[in-house]
């Protein structure tokens, strides 16, 4: 499958837990040069975390983004992603 084609929704339960941010630009469907300048710049629209020299973005984080239901295991509806906050996690400026 091209890197530009938009996932089906039949591809969404098999989506891991953490995307690489082509993954998570084509669900967005934003490119290449666009997803990477605003996980720069600090303005991609769900949460990112910064691994090293590469980025993950959580997959909860771009379901709730589409108003999609997002998997939980806690029962609670919330699988602590930090999907629905805009809290920065320890250690971030």
């Amino acid at each position: 499958m091209r890197a530009d084609t938009p996932v089906r929704l039949d591809e969404v339960g098999s989506l891991p837990v953490v995307l690489e941010p082509m993954a998570a630009g084509r669900m967005l469907g934003l490119g290449r040069t666009t997803t990477y300048r605003l996980l720069r710049q600090g303005a991609f629209p769900v949460p990112a975390l910064r691994v090293g020299r590469s980025w993950r973005i959580p997959t909860a984080g771009i379901l709730a983004h589409l108003g999609l239901p997002v998997p939980s295991t806690s029962g609670e509806g919330c699988s602590g992603c930090g999907a629905r906050s805009n809290h920065r996690m320890e250690g971030e400026s």
